[in-house]
């Protein structure tokens, strides 16, 4: 199997997989995996989502919608990925009630859920002097999660991205 089959394989496999992660993965050197996810970024084969005010790029089949692509890699994020569950049970909640259901302090919530905003995945609106919070697609959300792939390896490499993403 070619090198670069291979690749495309494990990113159709785990959608949104990180650079680090397909490191250890292929077993590829830094420079061979750049080569091969430029190549295929150009053919228009995966598409490499590089979100504003992150570092963090995540790896995609071409064939998934960038809005998908987006919600995705904001649920493989542990805190992001709590709101969002919270907002599908809840439908909407206050922000007092979000810090309240992911156990989370007021400052990380409120910096989740401007990244939610941000990308709209979220949105905002004012009832009675407090801001309430939905999601903007909850089908869309609801079948990404439910056709997620959650196998031993994927939540370890999520669980492993976490870790140093609080470094």
């Amino acid at each position: 199997m070619s090198s670069r089959l291979k690749l495309l394989k494990i990113i159709q496999s785990f959608p949104g997989i990180r650079y680090n992660d397909l490191i250890r993965t292929t077993g590829f050197n830094n420079g061979t995996l750049s080569h091969h996810l430029t190549t295929l970024e150009k053919n228009s084969i995966i598409k490499i989502l590089r979100l504003e005010n992150s570092n963090m790029t995540r790896n995609f089949s071409a064939s998934i919608a960038k809005e998908e692509a987006i919600i995705i890699g904001f649920l493989k994020i542990k805190s992001t990925s709590q709101i969002i569950n919270m907002l599908i049970d809840s439908h909407q909640l206050s922000f007092l009630g979000i810090v309240q259901s992911i156990k989370k302090s007021p400052l990380t919530t409120s910096w989740n859920l401007k990244r939610l905003l941000e990308v709209n995945i979220v949105k905002r609106s004012k009832l009675d002097h407090v801001y309430i919070y939905q999601l903007n697609n909850p089908e869309t959300i609801k079948r990404l999660i439910n056709n997620s792939n959650h196998t031993l390896f994927d939540r370890s490499v999520d669980n492993f991205s976490n870790l140093i993403e609080g470094l």
